[in-house]
C-alpha cells in the first residue's frame, strides 16, 4: 500500500510522539535516580559533618557510611564514574573517622579499600587535583593503620601516598595543600624512624616540617604554625636520642616554646596542655646532659602546667600519662636532692596513674607504669625500709611482666627482666642469698634473649655487666670456680662494647670487676 504524504507526516508525528515519551521517561527516570543519589550523598555528608561536632559520633558515622554504601548501589563505576569516585572518597573519610572510635583495624582497611576504588577513576593524568586529595587521605589511613599492625610496611605505603600527592600539590600551585601534606609526610617519617634508619628518617621529618613552615607562617596561619612547631619539637626530641643531645634538645625546646606563643591556656587549652607535656619531656631529656637539677625543675613545672587542663575528671588517660611523666621527673630529681621526699612524690604520681591505667582497660600503660613504679621503689630502699621496698619493687616488675611478654613486647620484656634481676640481686643482700641470686641470674638471662650484641649492643653490655656481678657474688656461696668463670666471661662480653675510647667510665668499672674476679680465682 502506498503511503501518501499526509499519512507519512501523520505516522511520523505519532512515532515522534511515542519516542519523545520514551525519552522523557528515560530522562525522568534518570533525573529521579540522580535526585535519590544526590539526596543520599547529601544525607551522608550531613551525618559525617554531625559526627565531627556532636556527642553521638559513632551513630552519625555509621549512618553516613550506610548512606554512602546505598548510593554506591546506583553510582556504579560503569555508569557514573566521577560520582562513584567521589562517593568512595567520602566513604573512606567516614570509615577512617569511625576507626578513631571503634574497630580501628577493620574500619581503616575499609577506608583504604574505598580510597583505592576512588583512585581507579581519579588518575593523575585526568583528575590530578582529586588524585592528590585521595592520595593524601590514603596516606593518613595507612599511617593510622601502622599503629595497629605491620608498622614498617604500612608507614612505607603512607610515605609513598604522600609523595604521590606532592607531585601535584606543589608549593607554587597549591601552597596550603602542599604544607598540609608536608606535615603529614613529616609525621609519617617521624614514626618510621621508630622502625628503621632512625637518624635518616628523623632528618627527613625535620626537613618536611620546615617545608610546611614556609607556608604556615605565624602571621598568616598561627594555629597551623603552632601545630608544625610542636611536631618539629617532637622530631628534634627523638633525634637527640641519636646524636648531639644538648644541641638538638635546645632546638626542640625552642620549637615547643614557639608553639606556646599561639597555644595559650586561654585560647587553646588542650593544645597548650599537650605542648607543655612535650616541653616537660624535652627538659627531662636535656637534664641528662646539661644542668640536671635546673632542667628537671623546669620539666616538673611544665607537667604541672599540663595537669591544670588535663584533670582526672575530664581527661583521665592524659592525666595518667602526665602523672607517669611527672613520676619519672621526680625520680630523677631524687638523685640530686631531697631523695626521700622526691621519691615519695614519684611513687605518689605513679600510683595516681595506676588509678586510671588498670590492667583490664589500659594494659600497655599499666605495664609501663608498674615498671616505673618498681624502679622508684628500688631506689627508695637506699633511704629506708630496704626489704619492704624491694618486695614492692619485685611485685611491680612482676605485674609489668604480665603484659610485657617476650612474644608481644620483646624490648619491654627485656628491660623489665633486667630491672627485676637487679632487684633480686640487691634482695640477696637482705635474705635468701642463694635463692635470690639464682632468680637474678635467671632474669638477666631472660633479658639477654632479646638484648643481643648484634641488635642492642649497649643494652647487651649493661645486662652482661649485671650478670657478671650476680655470678661474682654467687661464687662466694656456691661453686666458686664455675661461677667466677661465668662472671669473667660476662664482664669480657660487656667490654666488647664498653671500650676505653667510647665509654671510659664504664670500661674502668668493668675492668676493675673483671680483675677482681680473676684474682679471686687464685
Amino acid at each position: 500500500m502506498e503511503i501518501t504524504g499526509t499519512l507519512a507526516v501523520l505516522i511520523g508525528a505519532i512515532l515522534g510522539f511515542i519516542i519523545s515519551i520514551f525519552v522523557l521517561r528515560y530522562f525522568e527516570k534518570n533525573r529521579k535516580q540522580k535526585t535519590i543519589i544526590d539526596n543520599l550523598i547529601n544525607e551522608g555528608m550531613d551525618y559525617y559533618s554531625s559526627s565531627l561536632e556532636v556527642l553521638d559520633k559513632e551513630e552519625n558515622l555509621n549512618k553516613a557510611i550506610q548512606t554512602y554504601e546505598e548510593a554506591l548501589k546506583i553510582r556504579t563505576i560503569e555508569k557514573y564514574p566521577l560520582d562513584y569516585a567521589m562517593t568512595q572518597n567520602n566513604l573512606g573519610n567516614a570509615c577512617a573517622t569511625l576507626s578513631e572510635v571503634r574497630n580501628k583495624e577493620k574500619n581503616l582497611l575499609k577506608a583504604i579499600r574505598a580510597y583505592e576504588e576512588a583512585l581507579k577513576i581519579y588518575t593523575v593524568e585526568k583528575y590530578s587535583v582529586d588524585y592528590a586529595m585521595t592520595q593524601n587521605n590514603l596516606g593518613n589511613a595507612y599511617r593510622a593503620l601502622s599503629v595497629v599492625r605491620d608498622k614498617g610496611e604500612n608507614l612505607a605505603k603512607a610515605i609513598r601516598a604522600f609523595e604521590e600527592a606532592l607531585k601535584i600539590r606543589t608549593v607554587e600551585k597549591y601552597p596550603l595543600d602542599y604544607a598540609m601534606t608536608q606535615n603529614n609526610l613529616g609525621t609519617a617519617y617521624g614514626t618510621f624512624s621508630e622502625v628503621r634508619d632512625k637518624e635518616g628518617n628523623l632528618t627527613k621529618a625535620i626537613r618536611t616540617f620546615e617545608e610546611a613552615l614556609k607556608i604556615y607562617t605565624v602571621e598568616k596561619y598561627p594555629v597551623d604554625y603552632a601545630m608544625i612547631q610542636n611536631n618539629l619539637g617532637n622530631a628534634y626530641r627523638t633525634l637527640a636520642e641519636v646524636r648531639d643531645k644538648a644541641k638538638i634538645m635546645t632546638k626542640a625546646i625552642r620549637a615547643y616554646e614557639e608553639a606556646l606563643k599561639i597555644y595559650t591556656i586561654e585560647r587553646y587549652p588542650l593544645d597548650y596542655a599537650m605542648t607543655q607535656n612535650n616541653l616537660g619531656n624535652a627538659y627531662g631529656t636535656l637534664s641528662e646532659v646539661l644542668d640536671k637539677e635546673g632542667n628537671l625543675i623546669k620539666s616538673i613545672r611544665a607537667y604541672k602546667e599540663a595537669l591544670n587542663i588535663k584533670t582526672v575528671e575530664k581527661y583521665p588517660v592524659d592525666y595518667a600519662m602526665i602523672q607517669n611523666n611527672l613520676g619519672i621527673a621526680y625520680g630523677a630529681l631524687s638523685g640530686i636532692r631531697d631523695k626521700e621526699e622526691n621519691l615519695a612524690k614519684a611513687i605518689r604520681a605513679f600510683e595516681e596513674a595506676l588509678k586510671i591505667c588498670t590492667i583490664e582497660r589500659y594494659p600497655v600503660y599499666y605495664a609501663m607504669t608498674q615498671n616505673n613504679l618498681g624502679n622508684a621503689y628500688r631506689i627508695f630502699l637506699e633511704v629506708r625500709d630496704k626489704e619492704e621496698n624491694l618486695t614492692k619493687a619485685i611485685r611491680a616488675f612482676k605485674e609489668a611482666l604480665k603484659i610485657r611478654t617476650i612474644e608481644k613486647y620483646p624490648l619491654d620484656y627485656a628491660m623489665t627482666q633486667n630491672n627485676l634481676g637487679n632487684a633480686y640481686r640487691i634482695f640477696s643482700e637482705v635474705r635468701d642469698k642463694e635463692g635470690n641470686l639464682a632468680k637474678a641470674i635467671h632474669a638477666f638471662k631472660e633479658a639477654l634473649k632479646i638484648r643481643t650484641i648484634e641488635k642492642y649492643p649497649l643494652d647487651y653490655a649493661m645486662t652482661q655487666t649485671n650478670l657478671g656481678s650476680a655470678y661474682s657474688t654467687f661464687s662466694e656461696i656456691s661453686d666458686k670456680v664455675e661461677n667466677l668463670t661465668k662472671a669473667i666471661r660476662a664482664f669480657e662480653e660487656a667490654l666488647k662494647i664498653y671500650s676505653i675510647d667510647k665509654y671510659p667510665q664504664y670500661y674502668k668499672i668493668i675492668l676493675s670487676n673483671l680483675e677482681r674476679s680473676k684474682q679471686s680465682m687464685g
